[in-house]
């Protein structure tokens, strides 16, 4: 097994970093809806596709089938993904619903939606837009999935893909960008602490589980 810095050090996790420090800028000293702005009067029809399915790799059933391919590997790597998918719902929708309760943007320019640009056939929520779970679930999927596999280019298109997953949100006017930076660091971090649980911090729990290693088609 690589090292916890070796992962760290890595330039999927270096992209995200990168990703962090950019997005932060933009909303510590942009107003809340300015990169909202900016992206919408980009929208175009290549966007406008590209996008609307982009966002879909945020959705549970995508958990799902990523569960079944693992559970063909390892058993073990199919349980991680597992309480990463419950773990991270919770917490999402405790602070979605209990914490911030905020607003989407449909709902913040509800008297001047029409004078932005947004895609048929997409329905606009209102409420509950902090943090995004489409982004949570999409880091945190694309963290698991970093940290099991060694293929650095993998690592780097499971994050790009999840940073797309971000972008998609805010080009569809479904939340704001704050909305999928807190969202991302749900994802990273449910994931991440549940594999450095179990994987380094108490192995024997799991980890050290020779069956678990096993999959349902390929043994190690």
């Amino acid at each position: 097994m690589e090292s916890l810095k070796d992962k760290l050090q890595s330039p999927a996790f270096l992209m995200y970093v990168l990703y962090f420090l950019t997005a932060l800028i933009l909303v510590l000293f942009l107003d809340k809806g300015t990169f909202l702005f900016w992206l919408n009067q980009r929208h175009n029809p290549f966007g406008d596709v590209f996008f609307s399915y982009v966002t879909f790799l945020g959705e549970w059933h995508i958990f799902v089938i990523a569960g079944i391919i693992l559970l063909l590997y390892r058993l073990y790597y199919a349980i991680l993904l597992t309480l990463t998918g419950i773990i991270h719902f919770f917490i999402v929708q405790f602070l979605k619903i209990v914490v911030f309760e905020a607003s989407r943007p449909a709902l913040k320019f509800k008297e001047s939606l029409t004078s932005f640009n947004l895609i048929e056939g997409v329905d606009l929520h209102t409420y509950y837009s902090m943090p995004s779970g489409h982004t949570a679930s999409a880091f945190a999927l694309a963290t698991i999935l970093i940290l099991l596999t060694k293929n650095k280019l993998l690592q780097v298109i499971y994050m790009l893909l999840a940073i797309l997953v971000a972008v998609s949100r805010v080009y569809l006017f479904q939340h704001f960008m704050v909305d999928t930076l807190v969202g991302s660091i749900v994802g990273i971090l449910v994931s991440g602490t549940i594999w450095w649980y179990l994987s380094f911090k108490n192995p024997s729990i799991l980890y050290n589980t020779n069956p678990l290693h096993k999959g349902l088609i390929f043994n190690r």
